[in-house]
């Protein structure tokens, strides 16, 4: 199921870059949570799909060829820890981002259950292992 898992995942990568995120939704339990780093100002944690789903619609709305890049992904049973680069602009400001971050996913039956986002990758890699 881990081989499974971590394809959904890299997926999942290829369909929100495309900017299809009804394919996403469509791989997430109705009770995803989706939890900001803490490092992002007004960091939040989005319950439910009626939640999860707008929010990364909003990417769009901020950001101009947001795309997030992986570099590894990995499964362990029901986790997936996926290291991505962020690279984008910003729609308003102009700004070029380009962030290494990772993504947990926690999975049940096929599907996200969860989605932690962090900046700091030790802590990540600790969690994906404990």
């Amino acid at each position: 199921m881990s081989h499974d898992n971590v394809e959904i995942v890299r997926e999942g990568y290829a369909h929100f870059n495309r900017g299809d995120i009804g394919w996403m939704v469509e791989r997430m339990t109705s009770d995803i949570s989706w939890t900001d780093s803490n490092e992002v100002p007004g960091a939040k944690t989005y319950r439910g799909v009626d939640e999860v789903r707008p929010y990364l619609e909003s990417f769009r709305r901020v950001w101009e060829e947001a795309r997030f890049e992986p570099q590894e992904i990995r499964g362990n049973d029901d986790k997936v820890l996926a290291v991505v680069r962020f690279v984008a602009r910003g729609r308003h400001s102009g700004a070029d981002v380009d962030a290494k971050l990772s993504h947990l996913y926690e999975m049940r039956d096929g599907k996200g259950a969860k989605v932690v986002t962090y900046f700091d990758h030790d802590q990540a890699e600790r969690d994906f292992l404990g």
